[in-house]
């Protein structure tokens, strides 16, 4: 589907229950309220957009697609938070931000689709600030919100659950801890039934 049928029909029409509740997993982990956060590989920018809502962050979402652009500036208008997000284009293996300039990046669900993903976890560690987050990776918030999106989703696509399973098993979590080992980025893979979570702080 294109950005605008994904944006209507999964951010915020499927997941929409999920970003609120991760945005606030990764607040309680990090402790990061404040300062400048990346949504990287957002589409159109709805945990981004939570995190805004739910902190002082101001939040640049970084996405691959130029159409995800506007999508953004107006979810975030729709949500009161259009003053703090903006959007740019940009990959995750060449992230357009200095270095040690970032306080939180946080990624849900690209990662598995990254072209690079060390060159990418890489980049997120160059950008981070000493003393910085990185939440990276895929989910769905709780057990409940998972079993109702699949319930939901079993009747548009019947196989969805099934790629989802075998996006994990591509991408297992000792597949990322070898990464970050490789990197010596001092983090955790952080995985359960409802998702697995990168998750370091830059010292």
């Amino acid at each position: 589907m294109d950005a605008i049928e994904f944006n209507e029909k999964v951010m915020k029409g499927y997941f929409r229950k999920i970003y609120p509740v991760i945005a606030r997993q990764i607040i309680e982990r990090t402790g990061i309220t404040s300062g400048h956060c990346i949504d990287l590989g957002g589409g159109p920018g709805m945990l981004g957009i939570c995190l805004a809502v739910l902190s002082d962050l101001k939040i640049t979402n970084y996405d691959l697609m130029p159409e995800c652009v506007e999508l953004v500036l107006q979810n975030s208008l729709d949500n009161g938070v259009i003053d703090r997000v903006k959007a740019i284009q940009g990959i995750a293996e060449d992230m357009k931000f200095d270095d040690n300039s970032i306080d939180l990046v946080v990624s849900r669900g690209s990662v598995f689709f990254w072209e690079d993903q060390k060159k990418g976890l890489s980049e997120v560690y160059r950008v981070l600030r000493p003393g910085g987050w990185a939440y990276i990776g895929g989910g769905f918030g709780s057990i409940e919100l998972l079993e109702e999106i699949n319930m939901q989703r079993a009747n548009d696509d019947p196989e969805w659950n099934q790629k989802r399973k075998d996006r994990i098993r591509k991408n297992p979590p000792e597949h990322f801890q070898n990464i970050i080992d490789e990197l010596g980025i001092d983090g955790l893979v952080d995985s359960s039934e409802v998702g697995t979570w990168i998750i370091f702080q830059k010292l």
